[in-house]
């Protein structure tokens, strides 16, 4: 089996209000974690893990949404880390950057019994999560 058939969910893509900026924070990000970079546009950018799946970053088109009951959206993005260590590097990295943390690197036992994670903000805000399970 093509290891690339393992990953059902294929990608997703995050807009962002500056695609530089945005580039910068998710390529360290992903570079930790052992992402290929699959694309480097002038208008977006792309990273995969070895099961295939995409995360793409585009520079938005408008600053606000254009629809006013513009509320629900993603409540966060969840990418695995292989190791506990990992994440505890990722934690590091973003707070050397000086990165908004909303939960430093615990156990979630209520998850499984291994999770372990960290929640921190990419540049517009957005919940990221890193997590080993």
């Amino acid at each position: 089996m093509n290891k690339k058939s393992l990953d059902p969910a294929g990608h997703l893509t995050l807009a962002v209000s500056n695609l530089v900026k945005s580039k910068k924070f998710y390529k360290s990000l992903f570079d930790q974690l052992g992402f290929k970079q699959i694309r480097d546009g002038e208008r977006s950018v792309a990273w995969a893990t070895r099961e295939g799946f995409g995360i793409w970053i585009r520079q938005a088109k408008h600053a606000k949404p254009r629809y006013k009951y513009f509320a629900p959206g993603l409540q966060h993005l969840c990418v695995k880390a292989k190791t506990k260590k990992s994440v505890d590097s990722i934690y590091k990295l973003m707070s050397a950057k000086k990165i908004f943390v909303f939960d430093k690197p615990k156990s979630y036992p209520e998850y499984t019994a291994k999770y372990y994670a960290v929640f921190f903000a990419d540049p517009d805000g957005i919940k990221i999560e890193v997590a080993y399970y």
